[in-house]
């Protein structure tokens, strides 16, 4: 996989209410960057997935997502938000870490499982996560781009 990040999608200090409006900043993003075909769209995509079951996924993470026809090529997106957003409604848990993925529907199973599991063996350190915490833009962008690349 290549250039699944671009520098501009990793967006710091997000001061959102809810975690629509942190989707919305990133999905906002990876429109600027070329990588979905309608913003609006897209984004209502990934809100029906979050529909179907939260996607937190334990250490103040969210790892929102959209397969859809809707993207152009295959690409990450990443928030570290100014204090905790909701993301569980059910259980009150938050996250301050968002990784955001966008997969074109023909590439679904592949892609979207390769990504998930590169991040999946590292979001599980306290190291990794910490790093995403107190790097600078630059640094969350190498650390991103090696983890995604394998």
């Amino acid at each position: 996989m290549s250039k699944l990040i671009n520098k501009n999608c990793i967006v710091f200090d997000i001061d959102a209410a809810e975690k629509k409006d942190v989707i919305s900043v990133l999905v906002k993003e990876l429109d600027a960057a070329g990588k979905i075909t309608n913003q609006e769209e897209f984004f209502e995509d990934v809100l029906a997935r979050e529909a179907i079951a939260p996607t937190y996924v334990g250490f103040d993470m969210g790892l929102p997502h959209g397969k859809t026809d809707h993207v152009l090529e295959a690409s990450v997106a990443f928030a570290r938000t100014a204090g905790p957003v909701v993301w569980n409604e059910e259980t009150g848990e938050t996250a301050d870490l968002i990784i955001l993925i966008a997969v074109p529907l023909s590439e679904a199973g592949d892609t979207h499982m390769k990504i998930l599991a590169n991040l999946s063996r590292q979001l599980m350190h306290e190291e990794f996560r910490e790093s995403l915490r107190s790097s600078t833009k630059d640094q969350v962008f190498d650390i991103l781009t090696e983890v995604l690349e394998g």
